[in-house]
């Protein structure tokens, strides 16, 4: 089990690299979720991450950065909810998911409040790629005047791409990329998933977390478990 920390909180660029292949989804995310050497470097150098040092932690550890912006954060978990665990960064922003999916952010200006996700979501519970459904719908919850807050609900249409290695801190994968064009209320944004191709776990992933924000970039570093 990867114990709940407020430690091990760094920032730093995001390093995971992946190379081959070219499947229309993985060209979509080309400069998205991966970095492009276009990136604008950080003025100071940042600390190293380490395999061993996450290994050594203990922790469940993710990497994440709003897209449009060069800073990336190391968030550790700190709260379990039922499904939903709760990352914490060194600067106190927040990113709860329920398994990969993005259900509320704290901390980052216009955050997202709340998901629905229906109850077979791939993307909230670990499914093998080839029991991924092609429809889906989502409704997220923003703040507004109104106690309910601002709802907006959207369908989502899954397309399978191909599969591809990608390597996160040392570690190399095999997966299978998904890209998800949702549509409803008012919104448009194509989120993508980039899903181990045996069992599904989501290594890579680009939301969408709202008309502010716009998407947020998450890499799994070290996944989350109750075992």
């Amino acid at each position: 089990m990867m114990r709940l920390s407020l430690l091990f909180c760094l920032v730093l660029s995001l390093g995971a690299c992946s190379s081959g292949g070219t499947s229309p989804v993985f060209s979509a995310i080309k400069g998205v979720i991966l970095p492009t050497a276009g990136d604008e470097k950080p003025a100071k150098a940042p600390a190293t991450i380490t395999r061993a040092r996450i290994e050594e932690s203990g922790l469940a550890i993710i990497r994440g950065r709003l897209e449009g912006e060069n800073i990336t954060n190391i968030l550790s978990a700190t709260s379990l909810n039922g499904t939903y665990v709760t990352y914490v960064s060194a600067f106190k922003q927040t990113v709860t998911m329920n398994g990969s999916l993005v259900t509320a952010t704290r901390g980052l200006g216009g955050d997202l409040l709340a998901v629905r996700n229906d109850p077979h979501d791939p993307v909230a519970i670990i499914t093998p790629p080839e029991d991924w459904p092609a429809r889906l719908t989502r409704d997220y919850r923003f703040p507004a005047d109104g106690p309910a807050g601002d709802i907006i609900t959207v369908d989502c249409v899954l397309t399978r791409g191909g599969e591809k290695q990608i390597t996160i801190v040392e570690l190399t994968y095999s997966v299978t990329a998904f890209s998800e064009a949702c549509r409803g209320d008012g919104v448009q944004f194509t989120n993508i998933y980039l899903a181990d191709s045996k069992s599904g776990q989501i290594w890579q992933t680009r939301q969408w977390v709202g008309k502010t924000l716009g998407y947020l970039n998450i890499e799994v570093l070290e996944p989350f478990t109750l075992d």
